[in-house]
């Protein structure tokens, strides 16, 4: 099953890629396709960090191929069926494959009709051999429907244990190749041609022909791939040539004019050509009194014979490098002389982009040159404050403006144009699916794709499709595809809905080891509801409450945290509805303080302070909590029964019996009698 139902991919960092595709057969249909869970870990005995990272089930195969990234320093996944049948993926680089195996190629191929979805072709290689060379033979003869490919080599193994083990190594684009690596390689420099035949006018430029001339710098520039696929970088290339014999030969004449010392009129074509009567003279050296030669390399290979190219002659390999195996240009730099400077420079360059071999020197990525010296050319490392790079950059921003509108130019451009339109016309399609589901975001053809950008995009589409209106909202909130590509597994749990999922937010990378439970929780605002050190079955459990129970958003809100096991989940959700009024807690502190209970006026009270500063409170407190909260509800009725059944009593008594009043006291002539 392992083998014959799924194809497995990986993008060297963290990403997998796990589906079935059409190949020499058709690929099983997602009916048929059990149900996996997915565990990933450090070390092969799954014993440090077993994280579970994905749990997929029929919805998502319908979907198409499960994307899912494990954490950046697992290399240990392992996939485990509905029937107990287990899968170890072992991801690693290509020395650590052993010789049997295969090589698998995904291309990505524009539908054959207008409205129809992406198709992906699996081709089968043997490792036998230039595997790279077979692949671009493949994709050469796929036509002008191919967009994309990636190839990838995998064996399968039996351990002695009896398990099952695949061996992957990182996916390779092959289609389009790689375009940010132009890469120069010095030619050994030419000092035994033959001898030069012509007749010199002067003595001493015959004594320099019986020596056989100059030697002549050179530079080899490889492509990895088409020119058509190159030509935004080859057209913001130029290749440079600074003339450091005439820079300090000025810079000598300055000075003897401010000394007013005598200086030299050097020769000129001119001087030459009347000296020797041929007015089509050319000697090997820079035309021009400049001392920089800066052209665009683009339009040098469209048209060897520009006015730019004095000093400089460029031309396409005769080297065969096989069908989709990119180009070998050379750079005759035939007007440089010693101490002199020849390379490529690029102002939009990015890091990697130009490089030198065998070893590159390094510095600004704008530019890579070599010095012309006695035994050859030399890599210079250039300082970023240096001024030669600065004047270099200046007139290659403007050679890279003077864009060739030939007819060579124009062809060219077509080709490429139709290179680009092939990407459009994919991600348009996908776009369509965006549409009629009622997506507002869209698919971009520009920028830098990651590998599996065209599979990535496809699933996004199928999920946004198969997704309720509430969820699609909710994922669009979220981030839309920006969010799906940070962590695809928790946007296909977000694009099915929950009880949790309101306004979801999809962070960055992940630190450590993060099961997908943990990030579900922190996209739905419930960062920390899991207690740590959940064993893989408890994940599992977790994950399923968290997306599945409506009691985990009266938790959520409650602040308490969520319990794998069922039963103390209930009851810690049963608790929540009693904590979720934060005025009813704070009628049960009152209460207890009132009666001189400290102990439960603080364990309520700091209940309410930790809800309240984000904190979580274990599950396994919230029934104790719960039960002050009820025991102060039934005090509280206690004492006002009492004082009702008080007032009562006190109203049906009968009204207490008045006292006569005393005796009046005589007045007047009593009162002087008895002398009161």
């Amino acid at each position: 099953m392992w083998q014959e139902q799924f194809d497995y991919f990986w993008d060297g960092r963290r990403r997998l890629v796990i589906g079935g595709f059409d190949g020499a057969e058709p690929a099983p249909s997602p009916a048929a396709r059990p149900a996996l869970t997915v565990v990933s870990a450090r070390d092969a005995d799954f014993e440090k960090e077993p994280t579970l990272v994905d749990a997929i089930d029929a919805a998502r195969w319908r979907a198409g191929p499960a994307v899912f990234d494990v954490p950046a320093d697992h290399r240990f996944v392992r996939l485990v069926a509905a029937d107990g049948g287990e899968l170890t993926l072992h991801l690693g680089s290509e020395r650590d494959q052993p010789p049997s195996g295969d090589y698998r190629l995904l291309m990505t191929l524009l539908p054959e009709s207008s409205g129809a979805e992406a198709v992906f072709r699996l081709v089968s290689l043997s490792p036998r051999g230039d595997v790279e060379r077979l692949a671009r033979e493949q994709t050469a003869g796929a036509g002008a429907r191919l967009v994309w490919a990636f190839g990838q080599r995998r064996a399968f193994e039996q351990a002695p244990s009896g398990e099952l083990i695949a061996r992957l190594s990182p996916a390779r684009r092959i289609f389009p190749a790689y375009q940010s690596r132009l890469l120069l390689e010095a030619r050994a420099l030419e000092t035994e041609t033959a001898a030069d035949t012509r007749e010199a006018p002067f003595a001493v430029m015959q004594h320099w022909l019986r020596e056989n001339g100059a030697p002549r710098a050179a530079l080899r520039l490889r492509i990895p791939d088409s020119l058509e696929e190159s030509a935004t970088l080859l057209g913001r290339t130029s290749v440079a040539l600074a003339l450091n014999q005439r820079r300090r030969l000025r810079g000598w004449m300055q000075e003897q004019k401010q000394a007013g010392e005598p200086i030299i009129d050097p020769l000129t074509f001119d001087d030459i050509r009347q000296a020797t009567g041929e007015p089509e003279e050319y000697p090997d050296a820079v035309e021009s009194n400049d001392a920089f030669v800066v052209a665009n390399l683009l339009n040098l290979l469209l048209d060897p014979d520009s006015p730019e190219a004095d000093g400089v002659a460029v031309r396409r390999s005769a080297e065969k490098n096989g069908a989709g195996l990119g180009e070998t240009i050379e750079i005759d730099f035939y007007g440089a002389a010693f101490g002199d400077d020849v390379g490529l420079v690029s102002p939009a360059a990015r890091a990697g982009d130009l490089g030198a071999a065998p070893i590159d020197p390094g510095g600004p990525p704008f530019a890579r040159l070599f010095r012309v010296e006695a035994d050859g050319l030399v890599p210079r490392r250039l300082a970023d404050d240096d001024p030669l790079l600065d004047e270099l950059m200046r007139r290659a921003s403007a050679a890279s403006a003077r864009v060739s509108t030939g007819a060579a130019a124009r062809a060219f451009a077509e080709r490429a144009a139709g290179l680009k339109g092939r990407r459009e016309k994919l991600v348009a399609g996908a776009n369509d699916a965006l549409a009629r589901a009622g997506f507002p975001a869209r698919f971009s053809a520009a920028g830098l794709w990651d590998v599996f950008e065209p599979l990535q995009q496809a699933n996004f589409a199928a999920l946004v499709t198969e997704a309720s209106a509430p969820a699609r909202e909710a994922l669009q909130k979220a981030g839309g595809y920006a969010a799906y590509g940070a962590d695809p597994a928790v946007a296909v749990l977000l694009s099915r809905g929950g009880p949790l999922v309101e306004n979801p937010r999809i962070g960055g990378e992940p630190r450590g080891a993060v099961s997908l439970a943990a990030r579900y929780a922190a996209a739905c605002g419930a960062e920390g509801m899991l207690p740590p050190g959940l064993n893989l079955a408890d994940q599992l459990a977790a994950l399923g409450a968290l997306s599945q129970e409506e009691d985990a958003r009266i938790m959520r809100e409650a602040r308490i945290g969520l319990s794998p096991d069922l039963n103390l989940r209930r009851a810690a959700a049963l608790a929540a509805r009693h904590l979720l009024d934060a005025a009813g807690v704070e009628r049960a502190i009152a209460h207890f303080e009132g009666h001189r209970d400290l102990e439960s006026a603080s364990a309520l009270t700091d209940y309410l302070a930790a809800r309240r500063a984000g904190r979580w409170v274990a599950a396994s407190s919230a029934p104790a909590l719960a039960a002050l909260i009820a025991r102060a509800g039934v005090e509280r009725e206690e004492e006002q029964t009492r004082v009702a059944a008080g007032m009562s009593a006190a109203a049906a008594a009968p009204p207490p019996a008045t006292e006569p009043p005393p005796p009046e006291k005589p007045k007047g002539f009593f009162k002087r009698l008895f002398r009161g």
